[in-house]
């Protein structure tokens, strides 16, 4: 009878430390850690660190550890010349319309249904060399063939896009 009392005794005590147990936040807390910088160089270390694993090439780099590197973006260069592209074609969620120049300029995007219906329209001005993506909404627009005209007011860029809006 004493020995099951105690047995009981155990168990309530012990279920209950999983209420005062220590919590693990997602930090990292090291002995001793620097940093060092210059002109495209960049040193870090740690010590007390069990493993790190480095894979890397021109464009990424992968890491294992507790020691993360911040993420670098590359910027893409800007197309040469003057030009318009539209794209996904078939389109969903959102036209992508990309314009770029390298003189003053101002555009007019518009997008007309099969029945000749307006259903977007847009001015632009660029002021300078210029590299732009305008991301028109579709989703909204019913399923069908869509022709998006983009002209520049001096005459200079005129396209015209057969675009086929699809179902999400």
């Amino acid at each position: 009878m004493i020995r099951r009392g105690k047995i009981l005794l155990l168990l309530i005590l012990f279920s209950g430390t999983n209420a005062f147990a220590q919590q693990l936040s997602h930090q990292v807390l090291l002995p001793a850690a620097g940093v060092v910088s210059t002109v495209g160089i960049n040193y870090s270390q740690t010590i007390g660190e069990t493993a790190v694993t480095l894979i890397s090439s021109a464009d990424y780099i992968l890491t294992q550890g507790f020691q993360q590197p911040g993420i670098k973006l590359i910027p893409e260069d800007p197309p040469l010349g003057n030009g318009v592209k539209a794209y996904p074609n078939p389109v969903v969620d959102y036209l992508t319309i990309e314009l770029f120049g390298e003189t003053l300029r101002s555009f007019r995007v518009t997008v007309i249904n099969i029945n000749g219906t307006i259903v977007y329209t847009e001015d632009l001005s660029f002021m300078k060399k210029y590299w732009y993506k305008l991301e028109i909404p579709v989703s909204g627009l019913a399923n069908g063939i869509y022709f998006v005209r983009v002209v520049s007011t001096d005459g200079f860029i005129g396209r015209s896009f057969k675009i086929e809006k699809m179902q999400s």
